[in-house]
């Protein structure tokens, strides 16, 4: 595991750049849903990695940053903050073509719901093939939801078990054509038919001759790359896409930033909505910036003004910082810290710098 793991520490602390401790990576890569690492995860571009390596334990990354730190490739600047040195910068350079699981990966976007999308798509899988070859069997995964979905969208559909698996093998074969022969035989060889065992994680390792680590991540960049293409070309497989269609969502929000995000759209200000909903005025600003940073269109303009916006912007320039306090001293104490998180949050929504 320590490569990937090495890979996936540099790749973060590069875009941290000393302004974020380690916990900070350990809440992006768990995805922790908090108001602090979504803003994170946005602001430095690590979308991809939220939620990405969900077990990740404090401890691992621990001995990870002391491994890199020997290695001399991470210096520390600050409690648990560190920022990478030369040789990091060029251990990072020489392992990122490796990383091919960045190309398609979407933690921020299906992080939630990317085991549930296996869960009916190997459970499908195994169900068609049984069914061709009138085999009884075991159910892969002991997820009662899974189970009753999968039986209730087989008996939905007018077809043979043949029809099934031969509509099912073509949709398969077509979506991963895209992929490499390498993502696609991982994807394959995970699967459970009539005859044999969908292999682990751990033996793909040993196959492939990668950490398991890596292994994860390629195949949650190859359901990631499902998911999203079924979705954007639903009518090219009409059977895969009905595994996906009802778990991904465009915008990605937390439940209660989801409720705050309603009441502003029937006209609600933040004290009616505080109010109303029996939270403080902080906790719906938060909502606020979350809602800034993940829902496309929704305008900063209520809540500030255009030559804040500017001033805010070109401090960050300048500084070369997202760190509030040294902004708002730059900008002066008459701009929030709200509006300051709320312009850094569609700056980083728009893909600004």
């Amino acid at each position: 595991m320590d490569r990937t793991l090495h890979f996936l520490l540099l790749f973060c602390l590069q875009r941290f750049n000393g302004e974020r401790s380690l916990s900070a990576v350990y809440h992006l890569l768990s995805g922790k849903k908090s108001a602090q690492t979504l803003q994170d995860s946005k602001w430095f571009r690590l979308e991809k990695l939220f939620g990405a390596y969900k077990d990740v334990s404090g401890y691992e990354l621990e001995k990870a940053a002391a491994e890199l730190m020997t290695d001399q490739c991470l210096s520390l600047v600050g409690d648990r903050s560190y920022v990478l040195t030369e040789k990091g910068e060029e251990q990072l350079k020489h392992w990122l073509p490796s990383a091919r699981f960045l190309q398609h990966l979407n933690g921020f976007l299906y992080h939630s719901v990317d085991t549930l999308f296996w869960y009916r798509l190997s459970l499908l899988v195994q169900t068609i093939s049984n069914l061709v070859h009138k085999c009884r069997f075991e159910p892969i995964h002991r997820h009662e939801a899974t189970f009753e979905w999968v039986k209730r969208y087989i008996f939905s559909q007018k077809r043979t078990a043949s029809e099934w698996a031969h509509a099912l093998y073509n949709e398969l074969v077509d979506l991963l054509t895209a992929l490499s022969d390498e993502e696609a035989e991982m994807l394959t060889l995970r699967l459970t038919s009539f005859e044999r065992i969908g292999w682990t994680n751990e033996q793909l390792a040993a196959f492939f001759n990668k950490d398991s680590l890596y292994i994860q991540l390629m195949l949650q960049h190859v359901l990631h790359y499902m998911m999203e293409r079924l979705v954007r070309d639903a009518a090219s497989f009409p059977i895969l896409h009905a595994l996906a269609r009802d778990l991904v969502s465009p915008v990605s929000l937390t439940r209660s930033a989801q409720k705050t995000y309603e009441w502003l759209q029937s006209q609600k200000d933040i004290e009616e909505i505080a109010r109303i909903r029996g939270l403080k005025r902080s906790t719906i600003e938060d909502h606020i910036v979350e809602i800034a940073a993940n829902v496309p269109g929704f305008s900063i303009a209520p809540f500030v003004d255009e030559k804040t916006r500017r001033n805010v912007m070109k401090a960050t320039k300048e500084l070369g910082t997202k760190q509030l306090r040294r902004i708002r001293e730059a900008v002066g104490d008459h701009v929030s810290y709200f509006e300051i998180r709320l312009i850094l949050a569609k700056a980083g929504e728009a893909g600004e710098s």
